[in-house]
């Protein structure tokens, strides 16, 4: 899926500040909002310099996101890997969304975000497998590692997505140029934005 900028979507970032611990999910239950904080402060913590995911609001950016703007059959599709990630999870530490903690999550991460290639390929082999049936018959279930490993992609993407082209990000820790200058090339990076990225 390509995530544009688009107006939407920008006018979803900007009504995601952080406003403290409580997170009142719109797309997903309330557990599985609990289990998408802990993964998005997982994937971008915050430190003393930078606002981690969860302090710019990045997990309620993806929850709007799905509710909003995501097409229903894949919406169907993100309810499925929570699903299988709850499977995961229990599995793995015998604990629900409710009662899992940072390292539970960490585990899962560790598991399907850092998984060979030789794993990544049998995961999207059988994800392919699934949506040809889903297409046949919609009462099919994903294979539960597949669809965690679907899932976590889905969220890590997003949640850098989203950290990235949050107001705080854009001008306070990228190089931001709201009216840029003239083009200069074959300039170094160090040289044009002290060695920052572009927030736009």
């Amino acid at each position: 899926m390509a995530l544009v900028a688009t107006p939407t979507v920008l006018s979803l970032l900007q009504s995601c500040k952080a406003d403290g611990p409580v997170f009142e999910p719109v797309f997903i239950n309330n557990s599985q909002g609990k289990a998408l904080r802990h993964i998005v402060d997982l994937i971008i913590p915050s430190d003393e310099a930078i606002p981690g995911a969860v302090d710019v609001g990045a997990h309620k950016f993806i929850d709007m996101y799905w509710n909003e703007v995501t097409p229903l059959e894949d919406q169907a599709q993100i309810k499925a890997g929570f699903d299988a990630l709850a499977n995961r999870l229990q599995d793995a530490t015998g604990k629900t969304f409710e009662d899992a903690e940072a390292e539970d999550y960490d585990k899962l991460l560790a598991k399907y975000l850092n998984a060979s290639k030789e794993q990544e390929e049998v995961f999207n082999k059988s994800l392919g497998e699934y949506y040809q049936a889903y297409q046949r018959d919609k009462t099919v279930k994903v294979d539960p590692d597949a669809g965690a490993f679907s899932l976590l992609q889905n969220v890590r993407g997003m949640t850098i997505w989203g950290w990235k082209q949050s107001e705080e990000i854009g001008e306070n820790v990228l190089a931001y140029e709201p009216i840029p200058g003239q083009q200069i090339g074959c300039l170094p990076v160090e040289e044009a934005t002290g060695g920052k990225a572009y927030s736009l």
